[in-house]
């Protein structure tokens, strides 16, 4: 029986050794700083670790690189942090089947690296992608600008492995990509931010590696002339893989309308050029090189540089207007606008108190045109005035239900995701 906090690192020590365990970590989750951060190796380690920890009633914080810890709601407690960036193996790879079964510690840069001399790759480019795990992506079905022409991390997952509350194992799905009948149980995971159980192993569904993609920068002077030639190409033949305006990112103009095509050679070709020639004398545009055109895409997923991220979803009619009242509120914000996707994501910083009244703004203006907004990266204070997804309505006591179901106790994460829970 763990009685008390030494118990329960001797006993966390012994399954995983001294040296994978930080006791009192400088490590702020919020305003919570956690007894303890574990590394387990094996799924094995992370069974017994979430047993040892649910008889010592100790709430477990899933994480990966631990960068994304303050995502969602201000967590309630915050005992051990669970880290998996140990678990870092391909376990299986077929590639005639397209499959990929591999630990959630494994990094999306790691993992696509090698699977590119089989000219495959996992299609995925969410903020701060470079250095994203597996399951950290899973988690928060997280996406970025690939995401008008490759999907999210949902429509890649087909297999998962889970560690629960208690101590025990689950498997859902499996290694093929078509072995669903009825209900797909890993798309309750995806996306549930580590609340319900802990995602150990993922099996993903690849797609093969294009001969090309090109990036063509096209500035104007003014921005909503950008957003009508985004909407044209987006209504025309042409299937671009990212259509997207930025603002005030690093290394572009101020306003700037990006359009990449992932294809093959020629069909890169042809539609480029496409595009350039819808491009008139109020418009100008330039073709960037692979390296301009990796450089600026990660320099669009990556929000660190500011406290606070909001994401708005709205219909694709309202992101012009959306965008504006975005921007306007944050003169010195960094703002994107999926154009095909209807994802605007705003990155600034203000004090605690602006903040919320903004955020509150934003999100009332969204509902008003049935979108929503969900806070990303906040300090806790402003997450705990505003909620990072607002007012779930009726879903939100499937949602409680759901978290009873599976996390009676509520150890994991408790009070992250919607509604608190």
């Amino acid at each position: 029986m763990i009685t008390n906090e030494r118990d329960l690192i001797k006993s966390i020590e012994a399954i995983v050794g001294p040296e994978n365990v930080t006791e009192a970590p400088s490590l702020l989750i919020g305003e919570l700083n956690p007894r303890l951060v574990a590394r387990p190796g094996t799924c094995e380690e992370i069974v017994a670790c979430l047993k040892v920890c649910a008889e010592a009633r100790a709430a477990v914080v899933p994480a990966g690189q631990m960068t994304w810890l303050g995502c969602g709601n201000p967590l309630r407690r915050a005992d051990v942090v669970l880290s998996l960036s140990r678990l870092n193996r391909i376990i299986e790879y077929s590639p005639p089947d397209l499959t990929a079964t591999v630990e959630a510690g494994l990094t999306l840069r790691d993992f696509n690296a090698p699977i590119r001399p089989e000219r495959q790759w996992l299609p995925l480019d969410p903020p701060s992608f470079a250095d994203s795990t597996l399951g950290a992506v899973a988690s928060c079905n997280s996406s970025g600008a690939l995401r008008l022409g490759f999907g999210t991390p949902r429509d890649y997952v087909i297999g998962l492995k889970l560690a629960h509350a208690d101590g025990t194992e689950s498997r859902s799905g499996g290694k093929v990509v078509k072995n669903v009948a009825g209900y797909d149980m890993n798309k309750l995971y995806v996306g549930s931010y580590g609340t319900l159980a802990v995602i150990t192993v993922i099996t993903f569904k690849l797609r093969p590696l294009p001969e090309r993609s090109s990036t063509v920068l096209i500035t104007a002077k003014y921005r909503g002339s950008l957003f009508q030639l985004g909407k044209r190409i987006l209504s025309s033949e042409l299937l671009p893989a990212s259509v997207l305006l930025a603002r005030g990112v690093s290394g572009l103009p101020e306003d700037a309308l990006l359009i990449r095509f992932i294809d093959s050679e020629a069909s890169v070709t042809s539609q480029v050029d496409s595009v350039l020639s819808l491009v008139d004398g109020t418009s100008s545009a330039t073709v960037l090189n692979e390296n301009e055109a990796d450089a600026i895409w990660a320099e669009v997923a990556d929000f660190d540089q500011h406290a606070i991220g909001v994401k708005l979803s709205v219909p694709l009619s309202a992101v012009p207007a959306e965008f504006e009242k975005a921007f306007l509120a944050h003169l010195e914000c960094v703002a994107t606008a999926d154009i095909g996707t209807g994802i605007i994501r705003v990155a600034f910083d203000s004090d605690e108190r602006l903040a919320v009244d903004q955020i509150k703004r934003l999100r009332a203006n969204a509902s008003a045109v049935a979108g929503s907004l969900f806070i990303e990266k906040a300090p806790p204070g402003i997450t705990r005035a505003a909620d990072a997804w607002g007012d779930a309505g009726p879903t939100a006591a499937l949602m409680k239900s759901l978290k009873e179901r599976f996390d009676p106790q509520s150890m994991l994460s408790p009070g992250r995701f919607v509604s608190g829970i």
